[in-house]
């Protein structure tokens, strides 16, 4: 494959204080407190929203894997400080997931904040209604239609060790606009062949709407995931138009290589814009900055296919919530 030339991407990254983070409660964000981390989220919002989103239709969408498991979801706080912003801002907000286990709403209800989402009025849904889509790989996938019509999406993505992905970010959470049990259905069918499979993934987030995401880089997951980790304190949020320049710039920072991130490998092997170091910027703080050379992977990744019993007794755990 010839290499085409490359356009350069911003990715904008701020730290977080930890004592600040720790202290907040997501209500605090509604009252007008934590001004500290809702001026750093409306920044990185700015920096990276293409226009003015008054009247757009927005989806956003966090990881919210499953019910019960605060550590394996995107953080609560910047949940709230996002639909803060678009909502001051005039634009329409609806907010999904297609969790592992359970429904969109038992998961933020265990966040604790289902209640303060009704009371702004956020429609909460599990992106369902699934449409076929044909990617360029050839492989067609049920993406949710509640996906694919808006204009933008905002995808907030929690940066994890993952046990057969290696780490996982802002390409990967895209992958939960997929419906339902179809998710571990394409872990059946194709993940025998992991190359595939990670095209898969990376070709998801090319048939979507206009995506930015911002990375909660703030209480990470490491060694193991995306569940059961180990957590660690990072404090950065990350942001960019490019989901895949996101992710490199937070690879470059735990020092992964693309060998042990079969997503970044296969990017890298399609030229995918933002794949690639040399083709980022970093107009605020660098991955050098981010200081997290602690962050451990896996040290042997996991087979991506599922047993087609797991995914049977899988999919019978998910239908009883």
């Amino acid at each position: 494959m010839t290499a085409k030339k490359q356009d350069i991407l911003q990715v904008f990254i701020q730290k977080i204080d930890k004592e600040i983070y720790l202290s907040l409660q997501p209500k605090d964000l509604l009252e007008g407190k934590g001004t500290q981390f809702l001026d750093t989220t409306r920044r990185l919002l700015e920096a990276v929203l293409p226009r003015k989103v008054s009247g757009l239709k927005i989806l956003v969408k966090p990881n919210l894997l499953k019910a019960g498991d605060l550590d394996c979801v995107t953080s609560a706080l910047l949940i709230i400080s996002v639909i803060s912003y678009l909502k001051k801002r005039g634009a329409t907000v609806i907010i999904g997931d297609s969790p592992a286990f359970g429904t969109a709403r038992q998961v933020l209800k265990g966040m604790k904040i289902l209640e303060l989402l009704n009371e702004q009025n956020i429609p909460v849904t599990s992106l369902s209604k699934p449409q076929k889509v044909r990617l360029p790989c050839g492989v067609t996938v049920a993406i949710s239609k509640e996906a694919l019509h808006v204009q933008l999406i905002i995808n907030l993505p929690r940066l994890k060790a993952h046990c057969q992905l290696g780490v996982t970010g802002a390409v990967k959470n895209l992958y939960g606009t997929v419906s339902g049990f179809r998710k571990a259905l394409y872990h059946v069918l194709y993940g025998s062949r992991p190359s595939l499979f990670a095209r898969i993934i990376i070709e998801i987030g090319q048939v979507l709407p206009e995506t930015v995401s911002i990375m909660d880089a703030c209480m990470c997951m490491s060694e193991t995931g995306p569940t059961g980790g180990k957590l660690i304190w990072i404090g950065s949020l990350g942001a960019s138009r490019s989901s895949h320049a996101l992710d490199v710039a937070f690879y470059h920072a735990i020092n992964a290589t693309p060998q042990n991130v079969p997503i970044w490998q296969e990017a890298i092997k399609v030229n995918e814009q933002g794949s690639l170091l040399n083709n980022i910027s970093f107009p605020w703080l660098s991955p050098k900055d981010i200081e997290a050379d602690f962050f451990t992977l896996p040290q042997v990744l996991e087979p991506i296919t599922f047993n087609p019993v797991r995914f049977v007794k899988g999919r019978l755990k998910s239908l009883r919530g």
